[in-house]
């Protein structure tokens, strides 16, 4: 018996294998942003006693966590882990379905702690354990000597400060652990891979909030020390690595990451190895076009003129038919993009697979629950679910799952680590509607977009090490009654939203949605306000596809700034010689009507960066592409004279000398003909 000073996790194999070997695990409890607690509200129609609509969230409500365990597979046979233990109670009885399950393999079911048929002590051990919502094993099936991870979504702290975690394998044979959830332990913030695989830039931060540099770095269980480069300061909260793998790793196999410190401690994570790409997508079509080959020719290619580089699809009429047929790949690739699909077709080429949308609204639907235990119902259908994807793709193709807005903020945290990407869609717009149409008192909250910071905050706390994806909304609202109509997004709006979620660490956007004939009106319609909006979407996908490589590898990083009151300032790193500060004029607001911004004049920034980064480039991203900006340097300091700032600025603080030619090179090539077509356009 393995005992490593975490948690415990259980699960059976096939006759025969080796017990699995414990690696180690930790306690992972949500982090609180009660900053954010004024934009809670939900747009639902449950009402209490009263008849007042409820109030999901309030300050101070009790959140949950995840439990992390890591183990190898010594046997010389695959090993699939059929259950887990849970401080001696089965997780694959105590998460049980409501009822049968469907005889069709899409069909939804909804299953709780509160629907098993465990006995009563059993199951008051998973409410004290935290009350298990969800869990599941990747990879499904582990390879001979391979590393797996178990995760366990639990819906509240426990109250027992040990959980054991058993994985019984044949008869009488059981590896097991045990976890204190007190004792917080470092963890990768952030992982992505290279195009080719060969290199992983990965960011660690340490319960002191200072920035520790580890001791050794582990991949697969191999120590890579000496292939890293680890650069750290104390005065910075975020850690940067670069690991040069000797050998690429596979496309899609499931790597676990290890970082051992000299107090102790370890930082534990796994995920697959993909390359991470920005993804600037759009949702939705149109039927303009006498045939299926116009209309797709038509919407993809005013897409492709807007830098989108791939199609969210959700489209409806006969081009979405066109778009998957052989032609119509073709017509994706030459355009340079691709396409995500709602189920697995590997000769396609997608970016990822849709796992499903919203699950947290539908699980307001689980009827047999208190609504106060209904979000995550749906969560071990999805854990399923992705393994039916995984059977029917042996690509291994990522998989995106996208949270709406109900059960507000626990939704994000009890989905963000299901999938492959974490997916969200902030949509300021409708909660703006909403406040207007209902709650008009609230409307402080929502002057300015901070719905989408707020919202990207709390998922990448949630969801990574994984990427996150951000939808943007671009509709108008052409509802009946009319007083539930309202306008589409300002320019403004979607800029502000853009900076809020590279600030909060998305790696992939898309926008919802270009379809114009519905309620939803969307970009693709042809009135003044919708084709104003259009363009700057354009205009900032040339923006952040420029800088999408550094965006990619990078992660929020908290550098020292100094900056006037009014300027929102927030900082990537991209590597372990860049860094990227964002820049947003936060004298504006946003109403009914449109959205006013004051700009403000003679604007200066000074930067701390970290010790090891020396400044030898910094210049801005626009539109237009790279730009000279005025700047000095006072040892680690670094001052930037912007000038007036209207809405946005992002400056790239680099040691490299040859990044800013490259990154310039590649706007020239990509972007700089759709910008000089958008810009003249009327």
């Amino acid at each position: 018996m393995a005992v490593l000073g975490c948690l415990g996790l259980a699960g059976g194999c096939v006759p025969g294998a080796s017990s699995p070997e414990m690696v180690g695990g930790a306690y992972r409890a949500d982090v609180q942003f009660r900053e954010f607690m004024p934009l809670w509200r939900e747009g639902w129609q449950w009402l209490d006693d009263n008849g007042e609509k409820v109030r999901y969230a309030y300050e101070g409500m009790p959140l949950g966590g995840y439990l992390f365990v890591y183990f190898r597979n010594p046997g010389d046979e695959p090993l699939e882990v059929k259950d887990a233990l849970l401080n001696g109670v089965s997780l694959a009885r105590g998460v049980a379905p409501q009822g049968p399950l469907p005889k069709d393999p899409h069909g939804k079911y909804a299953c709780s702690v509160a629907f098993s048929d465990l006995p009563k002590d059993q199951i008051d051990k998973l409410l004290a354990a935290g009350e298990p919502v969800w869990w599941k094993v990747e990879p499904t099936f582990i390879p001979p000597g391979g590393l797996a991870e178990l995760t366990v979504r639990l819906r509240r702290d426990p109250t027992v400060d040990r959980l054991r975690v058993t994985i019984p394998v044949g008869q009488d044979r059981t590896s097991q652990t045990v976890l204190r959830t007190g004792r917080e332990q470092p963890r990768f913030f952030s992982i992505s891979f290279s195009p080719g695989l060969g290199c992983v830039h990965a960011y660690l931060r340490h319960p002191s909030g200072k920035g520790l540099s580890p001791r050794r770095i582990l991949v697969n269980g191999q120590d890579l020390s000496s292939r890293c480069t680890i650069v750290a300061d104390e005065a910075i909260d975020t850690v940067a690595v670069a690991i040069d793998l000797e050998q690429p790793l596979v496309e899609s196999t499931y790597t676990i990451f290890q970082a051992d410190y000299a107090d102790g401690t370890t930082a534990l994570a796994g995920l697959g190895a993909w390359p991470t790409d920005m993804v600037y997508g759009m949702w939705g079509c149109h039927t303009k076009g006498e045939t299926a080959e116009e209309m797709a020719r038509g919407f993809l290619t005013d897409m492709a003129l807007h830098n989108i580089n791939v199609f969210m699809s959700h489209c409806p009429g006969p081009g979405s038919g066109f778009v998957r047929s052989a032609e119509g790949q073709k017509m994706l690739e030459s355009l340079g993009m691709r396409q995500m699909l709602e189920w697995t077709a590997p000769d396609r080429n997608p970016v990822f697979y849709f796992l499903t949308d919203e699950p947290d609204a539908n699980d307001f639907l689980t009827t047999g629950l208190d609504p106060y235990k209904r979000i995550g119902s749906l969560g071990q259908w999805l854990v399923e679910r992705v393994k039916l994807f995984r059977r029917h793709d042996p690509k291994r193709t990522p998989i995106l799952l996208n949270v709406d807005n109900t059960f507000k903020p626990e939704n994000w945290y009890t989905y963000a680590q299901l999938a492959d990407i974490a997916c969200a869609d902030p949509y300021y717009q409708e909660g703006v509607q909403s406040v207007w149409g209902s709650d008009p008192t609230n409307m402080g909250a929502y002057l300015k977009p901070t719905y989408v910071y707020a919202v990207g905050e709390i998922y990448q706390s949630a969801c990574g090490p994984r990427p996150m994806h951000l939808i943007l909304h671009t509709c108008r609202f052409d509802f009946a009654p009319p007083e539930f109509a309202y306008r589409a997004p300002t320019p403004e709006e979607k800029r502000i939203e853009v900076y809020y979620a590279l600030a909060a660490g998305t790696k992939q956007f898309s926008y919802w949605w270009y379809t114009p004939d519905h309620r939803y009106y969307g970009v693709g319609a042809d009135a003044p306000e919708t084709r104003a909006l259009w363009k700057e979407i354009g205009l900032l996908g040339a923006e952040v596809r420029t800088v999408g490589s550094l965006v990619t590898e990078g992660c929020p990083a908290g550098l020292p700034v100094k900056a006037p009151r009014l300027l929102w300032v927030r900082s990537l790193l991209a590597g372990t010689d860049t860094a990227i500060i964002l820049v947003v004029n936060d004298n504006h607001a946003s109403d009914r009507l449109g959205t006013v911004v004051k700009p403000l004049d003679k604007a200066r920034v000074t930067v701390q960066l970290p010790a090891w980064l020396k400044a030898q480039q910094v210049f801005e991203i626009t539109s237009a592409g790279t730009q000279d900006i005025a700047w000095s340097r006072d040892g680690q300091q670094v001052t930037l004279d912007l000038g007036t700032v209207h809405l946005t600025r992002m400056i790239v603080v680099s040691h490299d000398q040859g990044l800013r030619d490259r990154l310039q090179q590649g706007y020239d090539q990509k972007f700089a003909e759709n910008v000089r077509r958008l810009t003249a356009a009327p």
